[in-house]
């Protein structure tokens, strides 16, 4: 990505977000419900907004010509038995979402060998009971010799997401988290997930979700200490009603901030900017770089977190 177009990694993308605390306060609010969006459409042609060749047909992601997958894998309802609010009941074979990795044009050659990869990932929408669709959830792994996990950085392509962001202890009382964000993201919005903190994906709209990342190639999930926490902090039902974690010591302060004032706004489509100039987003291989490349968001973090 151009670095005149104040990407993440550019100096003017580092002097946008090292200015975003001063701006952050009049967005940032205490919640009590999510609103929920319009229903979205089950068929859309995504080529332009995601910079590839995609389409989404009868709510099932499809790339188009001269599209190449590395890896097609499905996560269905008993893999996330132990993260909902209710059970999974005799629904346990249903698919909750497609990943495809490692995603690229067949032109795009210098992408094969570089330590990043683009991926997609295509959730269906459907209602867990009472609660609102969503991924299984997980924070990174730490690359060797490094004291920080993997970061990554997210696209929504089509429908309204909500990234809830959080950390996550355990103390005698329970599983313990001091903070969590909520990340309202819409078609076009990038959002920065940082290291070392635990991210799932809630699907704010009724009707399938797409969204898009940019990864270390390394960066694998971990998924025991979400799942033995029961889930994140907070649960959203498919009304926006918000619902405590009965497991938690006690639940954290959820905020809520738009993801143009969490990471930015957009300079172009993920994959494009990806393409264009990969080496501005090497810093995602790089853990120790994270506050270098979002100087702003790493301090809101951390005086969050202190």
């Amino acid at each position: 990505m151009a670095a005149s177009a104040g990407s993440l990694g550019s100096p003017a993308g580092r002097a946008r977000l090292a200015d975003r605390p001063r701006r952050y306060a009049h967005v940032v609010k205490s919640l009590t419900h999510v609103a929920i969006a319009a229903p979205v459409a089950l068929d859309a042609d995504l080529s332009g907004r995601a910079g590839l060749p995609l389409a989404l047909q009868a709510g099932r992601i499809v790339p188009g010509p001269g599209v190449l997958v590395e890896e097609d894998l499905v996560r269905r309802l008993a893999d996330m038995r132990d993260v909902l609010a209710d059970g999974v009941g005799r629904r346990g074979r249903r698919i909750e979402y497609r990943m495809l990795n490692g995603v690229r044009r067949t032109q795009d050659d210098h992408l094969v060998d570089l330590p990043l990869r683009y991926e997609l990932t295509a959730m269906t929408g459907q209602p867990i009971g009472w609660e609102a669709a969503k991924t299984l959830g997980h924070v990174h792994v730490r690359p060797r010799g490094s004291p920080m996990g993997y970061p990554e950085v997210v696209e929504v392509l089509h429908g309204e997401a909500g990234f809830l962001i959080q950390d996550l202890t355990e103390s005698p009382h329970g599983p313990l988290s001091r903070r969590a964000w909520l990340v309202r993201a819409r078609a076009g919005d990038w959002v920065v997930l940082p290291p070392d903190l635990a991210h799932v994906t809630i699907d704010l709209g009724a009707g399938p979700l797409v969204f898009s990342d940019v990864i270390d190639r390394g960066a694998r999930g971990i998924y025991a200490g979400v799942a033995a926490a029961g889930g994140f902090g907070w649960y959203v039902g498919t009304d926006g009603t918000l619902r405590a974690n009965p497991r938690y010591a006690a639940p954290p302060r959820l905020e809520e901030i738009s993801a143009v004032e969490w990471s930015g706004p957009a300079p172009a489509p993920l994959y494009q900017a990806f393409r264009a100039e990969p080496s501005h987003f090497a810093w995602l291989s790089e853990p120790g770089r994270f506050e270098q490349a979002t100087a702003g968001l790493a301090r809101r973090i951390a005086d969050a977190l202190d």
